[in-house]
């Protein structure tokens, strides 16, 4: 390897099969959010080693410029990145190393291993790609509310097990919705603290003999205080594994709303319709109006769980220390999973802001699918005196009875109701067929559940109100995030650029 040697203890080159699976792939993917991680950790280690009077004002200033020369002349090509040196560590110490000569560029790894470095990239990586889908996830959940504001009132069926069940409102269900992904946002807030400890000042898994200072690496890196025990900070990813369940938990949400939507969207239910902008169409069938955004949702859904799924498989049995199954290779796939996932919450919120209800139809539906037969059932307790076992198993008889004559809910009468009464209860009642017309009305039995979180329109709006105060909270708390790691990053970089300025 010329002078680009990485160690000598090994007296061979690896093997062109080690290469190619291991080192190959990690050159390869490093990407220029990783670079700027990568030149960030540097030169945070240097500043901290300067700072602690472990390496001469001299040195240090020399090995600054190197490093903001490195930043502005961007990243290394991958593709001329010789594979033997293994990853994108050494790539960045070799190139470090032809900028200010090996020797100098050799003090820059004082108190500090490849270890440590690799877990503080993990965690920057993480952090930064968790404030990515935390923000595109908010931007879903704002949309959500909007929507669920302005179909309030646009009276559909409720359904379970895919049956008609009662009268709700678009608005109720995209509320419901919205309720979901505010858990979901909570889940990747709550992983939060566990992202931006720092890793450096760990070494290999017994930490440093010398006298560093880690809080100031951290803090120069945007870390909220660092980690406690060397070994389980080099051995452990479980923050990444606990920011990609709290996604893949999110990705079942986004999965059954995009779930339903497909169906609401079928022909045979055509209770909701898509713009064309969001669809695919046929090579061979002119009239296809393919839903190509839900069904690629839910795919990406199945991925989720799959790369979870897999990524845990290949920890489970690894010893509790560094190795490669435990912290680069079974952490493969769930990098490039989490980046993808901020997109697809962009394709989701499209999904959410183009969704058009059909009013009409909806409501002629809760008409005619006795979705509102729970309401005469309520009623009959409360005008008539009946146990609502009795009311059950009257109103029961009624919808059987109206179903073998053909007949639907917009049709049953007071006749049909005493009908059932005569044979449930041994005698009729006082009804007429205004007050059965009136209690079928499924913006009557909507409007009439107005404790919290029931149907009513004013119930919705309140429980939106809510939702859009925690949103705020949750939307300043990012901000701070946001600009705390932006504002240590440009206090790195001051303090880079201050001491490149340096003379001994």
């Amino acid at each position: 390897m010329s002078n680009d040697k990485i160690g000598a203890r090994l007296a061979q080159d690896p093997l062109p099969e080690i290469q190619n699976c291991i080192y190959a792939p990690l050159l390869a993917n490093v990407n220029p959010d990783d670079f700027a991680d990568m030149l960030a950790v540097n030169g945070a280690h240097l500043v901290m080693l300067h700072d602690c009077r472990l390496m001469p004002t001299a040195r240090a200033a020399t090995l600054a410029k190197a490093l903001l020369s490195m930043a502005a002349e961007g990243q290394e090509d991958p593709a001329v990145i010789d594979p033997r040196t293994e990853d994108g560590y050494f790539a960045f110490e070799l190139r470090l190393g032809r900028m200010v000569g090996a020797h100098e560029a050799g003090f820059l790894h004082l108190a500090r291993s490849r270890n440590d470095i690799g877990a503080t990239l993990d965690r920057l990586r993480a952090a930064r790609l968790a404030l990515t889908i935390m923000s595109a996830l908010n931007r879903v959940r704002t949309l959500c509310l909007s929507q669920a504001e302005k179909y309030a009132e646009v009276i559909m069926p409720g359904y379970t097990h895919l049956q008609p069940a009662q009268p709700i409102t678009f608005g109720f269900l995209l509320a419901g919705y919205a309720e979901s992904l505010a858990r979901d946002y909570q889940r990747l807030a709550e992983v939060w603290p566990r992202l931006v400890q720092g890793s450096m000042g760990a070494a290999a898994l017994a930490g440093s003999s010398f006298p560093i200072d880690r809080q100031r690496t951290a803090a120069l890196l945007g870390q909220e205080g660092v980690t406690h025990n060397s070994l389980d900070t080099v051995a452990s990813r479980d923050f990444a594994t606990e920011l990609l369940y709290a996604v893949t938990q999110l990705s079942l949400t986004w999965g059954r709303v995009a779930q339903d939507f497909h169906t609401f969207s079928s022909d045979e239910f055509a209770i909701i319709g898509f713009p064309d902008s969001v669809a695919g169409t046929s090579s061979i069938m002119p009239q296809k109006k393919n839903p190509f955004a839900l069904e690629f949702l839910r795919a990406e859904s199945a991925r989720l769980v799959g790369v979870l799924t897999g990524t845990l498989s290949a920890i489970r049995s690894t010893h509790f220390t560094v190795s490669l199954d435990a912290i680069r290779e079974g952490l493969m796939d769930l990098w490039p999973a989490l980046a993808r996932a901020a997109q697809d919450l962009g394709l989701f919120a499209q999904v959410i802001a183009t969704v058009e209800p059909r009013a009409k139809l909806m409501l002629q539906r809760c008409y005619g699918n006795f979705s509102t037969v729970t309401e005469l059932a309520d009623r009959l307790v409360k005008d008539h005196q009946l146990s609502f076992r009795e009311a059950h198993h009257l109103v029961g008889l009624v919808v059987r009875l109206a179903l073998e004559e053909g007949k639907d809910a917009s049709q049953i009468t007071a006749q049909a109701v005493n009908r059932a009464a005569v044979d449930m209860l041994g005698r009729e009642l006082p009804i007429d067929d205004a007050w059965v017309s009136e209690t079928l009305d499924p913006a009557r039995a909507v409007r009439g559940r107005t404790h919290s979180g029931g149907t009513a329109p004013a119930t919705i709006r309140q429980a939106l109100a809510a939702a859009r105060r925690q949103l705020e909270l949750d939307e300043q708390r990012l901000t701070e995030r946001q600009q705390h790691k932006a504002a240590a990053t440009q206090a790195l970089q001051t303090a880079l650029e201050t001491l490149a300025a340096e003379r001994d």
